[in-house]
C-alpha cells in the first residue's frame, strides 16, 4: 500500500516547543501535520476526527498523563503509531512505554531528518487497511 502523505499529530504542552517541532517537520513534503495541541483531551478528539498515522507525544507533562494517554489510544481497534519525545531520558519511563509496545522513546533534540525517518518507518509499519 502506497502512502502519499503521512498524517501526523503533534502533542506537546509547551506551545513554543510545539510550534518549533511543527516547523521542523513541515520540511518534509510527504508529512502532513493534521493538528497540534497541548491538551490530551484535544488530542483524543483530533485522533477520532483526523485519524493520524503517527502521534508525536511529549512524555514529561505537568499532568503526568502521557502513559495513560498512550494506553487509551492503543486500546482503539485502529490506533496511530506513537513516538514519545522527552527532554531527558529516564530508563523506568522508557521501559513503561516499551511495555505498551512503544519502542520510539527519543530525546527532543533528535536531528530533524532522523525524526522524519522514524515517523516514516512507523507509518509504514502501522499501515491501516480499509475496504
Amino acid at each position: 500500500m502506497n502512502i502519499d502523505h503521512v498524517r501526523l499529530l503533534v502533542v506537546d504542552e509547551n506551545a513554543a516547543v510545539r510550534r518549533a517541532l511543527v516547523l521542523r517537520l513541515a520540511r518534509a513534503r510527504d508529512l502532513r501535520i493534521i493538528g497540534d495541541t497541548g491538551s490530551l483531551d484535544n488530542a483524543v478528539t483530533l485522533i477520532n476526527e483526523q485519524q493520524p498515522d503517527v502521534v508525536i507525544l511529549e512524555s514529561k507533562r505537568r499532568d503526568g498523563a502521557a502513559l495513560n494517554f498512550c494506553q487509551q489510544v492503543l486500546k482503539r481497534s485502529v490506533s496511530p503509531a506513537i513516538v514519545v519525545l522527552t527532554s531527558f531520558a529516564n530508563e523506568d519511563e522508557r521501559l513503561s512505554f516499551l511495555h505498551l509496545g512503544i519502542e520510539q522513546y527519543l530525546l527532543k533534540d533528535i536531528d530533524t531528518e532522523e525524526l522524519i525517518r522514524v515517523v516514516h518507518k512507523l507509518s509504514h509499519e502501522n499501515v491501516k487497511y480499509t475496504n
